[in-house]
């Protein structure tokens, strides 16, 4: 089989993790008693690189993370573009960057996403609608999903709950309901799975052509049955795998997949596969 794709893997540098470190991300750590999960010194893209190679995993894709702070004693993050392009260009073979989408950023965001997908090589956009106190389906996205349509890239958009301490109604699946009949040329690849919402989110790609789920933020050994069965069955050619790294570390992930016997076929389609369509790897 060939090597899985992460479909999201946090910034890992020093720079990047003392931003992350610093942020409202920080209460996930709280969350799970790992105070050290976005605190480590950062890694370069080299030892990143044998860290995945550790784990037989081709690609990484990485996010220029962006969400607000408000209602958190926490400070918001906004990662730039140019620092992922900068981890990118050190191995464009096993990283790809996906531009961070701040709404409020309006149409300079959106020659901003153009730019870093036509210049850097950027083959995806992805949402925090949590971040913004906005759901997926407001009017302030909508230029930047007809962008994404344009360009023919993907979007990944994180739903169900989140465990940093913002608004979780933006992040309910059914949301995205109104974008993939708005926009049916537009990739939308629902991440985390949706939970506590995983049924609605799983209906909604069983019935939208371009509608995926992402298990990024979620480790296998939590999976409902009813997703593990639509990830074995019927639905094995709409889900795709991911950590959000470091909030689950790959190697552990993988080797709950492996538990999880899901079929040659079904585990080829949900750790390499099904991304490297969605994302024209």
């Amino acid at each position: 089989m060939t090597g899985a794709i992460d479909i999201w893997v946090n910034p890992f540098t020093e720079d990047a993790t003392e931003r992350m470190a610093a942020s409202a991300i920080q209460d996930i750590a709280d969350l799970v008693g790992e105070e050290g999960l976005y605190q480590d010194a950062g890694q370069t893209p080299a030892e990143f690189v044998d860290y995945m190679d550790a784990y037989n995993v081709d690609m990484a894709l990485i996010p220029s993370l962006k969400f607000d702070g408000d209602n958190n004693p926490r400070d918001g993050v906004k990662i730039p573009e140019s620092l992922v392009a900068d981890i990118c260009e050190e191995n464009p073979d096993r990283f790809k960057g996906l531009v961070g989408i701040d709404p409020f950023t309006g149409m300079e965001g959106v020659h901003r996403l153009e730019r870093y997908v036509e210049e850097h090589g950027f083959v995806g956009a992805h949402i925090v609608p949590h971040g913004f106190h906005l759901p997926t389906n407001h009017r302030r996205y909508y230029p930047f999903y007809a962008k994404c349509a344009e360009l023919d890239i993907p979007v990944i958009i994180q739903i169900g709950h989140t465990a940093v301490r913002m608004p979780n109604d933006p992040g309910r699946p059914k949301y995205l309901d109104d974008i993939a009949l708005e926009f049916p040329s537009l990739d939308i690849v629902a991440a985390n799975i949706g939970w506590p919402w995983t049924t609605e989110a799983t209906a909604l790609a069983w019935t939208h052509p371009n509608v995926y789920i992402s298990t990024t933020g979620h480790s296998p050994q939590y999976w409902e049955t009813e997703f593990v069965d639509f990830v074995r069955g019927r639905g094995q050619d709409k889900v795709i795998w991911g950590t959000s790294y470091p909030t689950i570390e790959i190697g552990e992930t993988l080797a709950g997949v492996s538990d999880l016997n899901l079929g040659t076929e079904s585990e080829r389609k949900l750790l390499s596969e099904n991304a490297r369509r969605v994302f024209n790897l």
